[in-house]
């Protein structure tokens, strides 16, 4: 029976990740499709903002509707920079917290929207 050096054990450790490979958020897509990923979930969002703008300016008529269909939209504007003004804020600090926060303003925004 052979015994084996503790030397030959180093080979079997899994090696360190890299700090790039390391963080979730990068996993699976290449760093160049995140915009369009931010991109696509934005116009999601716009389009439920904007949707539920519509069903709610509905019983409007005239320059009535298009005035609240107006307000509405500058409202999505600011949401969507506040937002994008958040995550670019914490993102040097933390990409997760970056992304929870970002999420936090979304959703509370359209929750007060739809009051």
């Amino acid at each position: 029976m052979t015994i084996s050096s503790p030397d030959s054990y180093a080979d079997l450790a899994p090696s360190p990740l890299p700090p790039k490979a390391a963080n979730p958020l990068t996993a699976g897509l290449p760093a160049v499709w995140w915009p369009c990923v931010w991109g696509g979930a934005s116009l999601v969002y716009s389009l439920f903002w904007m949707a539920e703008s519509w069903r709610t300016a509905r019983p409007l008529i005239g320059p009535t509707r298009i005035n609240y269909l107006a307000q509405d939209l500058w409202c999505l504007i600011l949401v969507l920079g506040g937002s994008y003004a958040v995550h670019q804020f914490c993102r040097h600090r933390s990409e997760r917290l970056g992304l929870a926060l970002c999420l936090i303003v979304a959703v509370s925004a359209m929750a007060w929207h739809r009051l």
